[in-house]
């Protein structure tokens, strides 16, 4: 089934968080806003986004602290794709709500009722948005993970890993183990059907869950339903310490 096989979807951008890991350079300015080549770490994602049919809207979720500063970003934006910026009404890194939570407030503040495309804001990816749409849909109702192969698994004990079979089905996901099964990470990068939209109130409300731990929710979901995971290629950074952001910065200037 085609893209334009399928009724529109939502995406979502997650830029919430606080990034204390980076202090002091996001003590006063979001990650997601930080600059490479030139261009905000969020604009990589809008981009790709731009080539992708059947978008409804894009949902940027960031908190009271940054909010004024992504109304800013956004009246520089030249696309085509309507944009919203949420505020989660958090300040401070104690009182965020975290990944699953901003998720959460986003369909019920936007009424979402669609499929939802959810990317972290700090992360840049260079290829395989518009497949791993693809990929997703064609799998509905199930929901997708995209997932990268660092190739090493020395690294992989920083990142949420996963173990997938010869059908690309989510078998195993640990979360930074010491002792990696494999070299596929998890990104920050889901594609949810609208038929597991109702797992997050059940999560959040019932379960009463760790709403930072996006990990921790795609692992409880591999209980509830099937989860597949989509291999990205080329490039990819989740910039969440210094070293991977300054990786980031000299590839960019280099292919510059």
């Amino acid at each position: 089934m085609s893209l334009k096989d399928k009724k529109g979807f939502s995406v979502v951008i997650l830029a919430g968080g606080y990034a204390t890991r980076l202090y002091p350079i996001t003590l006063d300015l979001s990650k997601p806003l930080l600059k490479i080549d030139k261009r905000a770490i969020i604009d990589f994602s809008i981009q790709q986004l731009e080539d992708i049919k059947g978008i409804k809207e894009i949902i940027v979720v960031t908190n009271a602290k940054f909010y004024s500063d992504y109304i800013e970003w956004k009246k520089n934006l030249k696309i085509k794709n309507k944009v919203v910026i949420l505020n989660d009404g958090t300040k401070t890194e104690s009182s965020k709500l975290g990944a699953v939570g901003d998720i959460y407030y986003a369909i019920r503040k936007r009424k979402i009722t669609d499929d939802v495309l959810v990317i972290g804001g700090d992360n840049i990816f260079q290829k395989s948005l518009a497949n791993f749409v693809n990929f997703s849909q064609e799998h509905c109702p199930a929901i997708s993970l995209g997932i990268y192969d660092l190739k090493s698994k020395s690294i992989a004990s920083r990142y949420g890993i996963v173990k997938i079979d010869n059908n690309f089905k989510v078998i195993d996901f640990q979360e930074k183990p010491q002792k990696p099964a494999t070299s596929l990470a998890a990104m920050c990068m889901y594609y949810f059907s609208r038929e597991a939209l109702r797992c997050f109130k059940e999560y959040i409300k019932d379960l009463k869950k760790d709403t930072d731990r996006a990990g921790d929710y795609i692992k409880w979901l591999m209980t509830q339903d099937t989860v597949y995971g989509f291999k990205f290629l080329g490039a990819w950074w989740d910039i969440g310490q210094l070293d991977t952001y300054r990786e980031a910065q000299a590839y960019f200037s280099k292919v510059r």
